[in-house]
């Protein structure tokens, strides 16, 4: 499995989490703003264990 990086940032209305790629820094997921919230309330992300969330999440999809 590849090593990867949760990377988030939240300031006022703005929200962005992705996944990248710890040895070439490469997205390997996100989510920005809108789509923060809606994973959050479609149960996608969980604040309490984002990376965990997002790496489930991006292995459901085929992508890692």
């Amino acid at each position: 499995m590849k090593a990867i990086e949760l990377h988030t940032w939240f300031e006022r209305d703005r929200a962005h989490v992705s996944l990248r790629d710890a040895e070439t820094n490469q997205t390997i997921i996100e989510w920005w703003d809108e789509e923060v919230c809606e994973a959050i309330e479609d149960g996608f992300l969980d604040m309490r264990d984002l990376e965990g969330s997002a790496t489930a999440y991006a292995e459901a999809m085929g992508i890692l």
